[in-house]
């Protein structure tokens, strides 16, 4: 559990100091509108979707299952080590979908050795623990974003920097983690016919999924919530700032919340943080200025975290251990087409319509869905 967690750690600091600019890049650098990024977000997420049930899928086929993480961590920092060349947003979509299907590889591989390592008394506890030294990672990478640029060094400066984090990542993964399984051997094929509660649980993850758009919004929310009193420049410096912060709550939260998820209930928590995140979508729609920025950051960097350690917690005390691998690619899966769908369409809202019909959107489908899973939630004694 260790191993994984540190490998994460300096994966995130890798692609969180991308995505911590990469929005501002596409905008203020290529000059391209708003709807891009929810192009090249959705695009990664729907790419990345396929590549996790079919991963999730064959893992639990094979005996070589670490390996094929070990490249999924490879694709993903090469793929965003390619933004260093790019010089339009087409390719931008090219090179973010590569490093999102890296990502997309290897992360059902990696959930369900770490679920495997654990009892499931303990599965909240153990990917709170995990999520919160990825969200470690997560702000190292920012910090060292924003270090950069407020020394002057431009967006292709941080993309040449991440790639050292990435390379770590893959050494890492390779030499300190070990894979759980007893008999990694001879596993029949596994079906798709897994338990119906996690069938349940999927219908609120998707919905969640689906209003669920990417946080690079905010970032661009933030820039307009900060100006005029701000200059630009400044505005997409705090920007950067705002990135920083949110994932230092998430840090902060991570732990805590897969404690409480272990005692109170996995739903319940779940719920709660879904419904964060429709509270995160009110507060950029509505306000403005220093201290709306400091909420918004509250509230996005509590639920981020939170959202996805307890629904792979959840998930994984609905199935059984030689199908954890499948569970977790179809959860990542459907994860992965509710972000496409919540980026193409907060990114079309953004410019043909407005920011706000965007973050109403967002703040909608997520009340929704916590309602729905607070109401309905997966039986999980069985």
């Amino acid at each position: 559990m260790l191993g994984i967690g540190i490998t994460d750690l300096a994966a995130d600091a890798n692609y969180e100091m991308v995505l911590a600019v990469l929005p501002l890049f596409i905008t203020a650098g290529l000059g391209a509108p708003a709807f891009v990024v929810g192009l090249v977000e959705g695009l990664a997420d729907g790419s990345s979707a396929l590549i996790k049930v079919a991963s999730g899928w064959y893992s639990d086929r094979i005996a070589w299952r670490k390996g094929l993480a070990v490249g999924g961590y490879g694709a993903t920092g090469l793929g965003f080590a390619l933004l260093v060349a790019v010089a339009s947003w087409p390719q931008v979509v090219v090179v973010r979908a590569l490093a999102w299907m890296g990502r997309g590889l290897r992360q059902p591989i990696r959930s369900a050795m770490l679920a495997g390592s654990v009892e499931k008394g303990d599965l909240g506890k153990a990917f709170g623990f995990h999520e919160a030294m990825d969200t470690l990672g997560a702000l190292i990478g920012p910090a060292v974003a924003l270090l950069l640029l407020s020394t002057h060094h431009g967006f292709r400066t941080v993309f040449a920097v991440a790639v050292i984090p990435g390379l770590l990542a893959v050494i890492l993964f390779g030499l300190v983690t070990r894979d759980p399984r007893d008999k990694p051997a001879g596993i029949a094929a596994p079906s798709f016919h897994l338990p119906a509660q996690l069938w349940r649980l999927m219908l609120p993850v998707a919905l969640f999924g689906a209003g669920n758009f990417a946080t690079a919004f905010f970032t661009l929310r933030v820039v307009q919530m900060l100006q005029p009193e701000l200059s630009r420049p400044a505005a997409l410096a705090a920007a950067v700032g705002f990135y920083l912060a949110h994932n230092a709550v998430g840090t902060a939260v991570s732990f805590p919340a897969g404690w409480a998820a272990d005692r109170v209930g996995k739903a319940p928590v779940l719920a709660l943080a879904y419904a964060t995140f429709a509270a995160a979508c009110v507060v950029g729609l509505a306000g403005h200025g220093w201290v709306a920025v400091g909420l918004l950051a509250l509230l996005v960097g509590a639920q981020a975290p939170v959202v996805t350690s307890v629904e792979s917690s959840l998930s994984g005390s609905l199935v059984e251990e030689r199908r954890l691998g499948t569970a977790y690619g179809v959860l990542n899966g459907v994860n992965g087409a509710g972000d496409l769908v919540s980026s193409v369409v907060a990114g079309a809202l953004w410019t043909l319509v407005s920011p706000a019909a965007a973050l109403a959107w967002g703040a909608v489908l997520c009340a929704l869905a916590a309602v729905w899973l607070w109401s309905r939630p997966p039986n999980t004694s069985n």
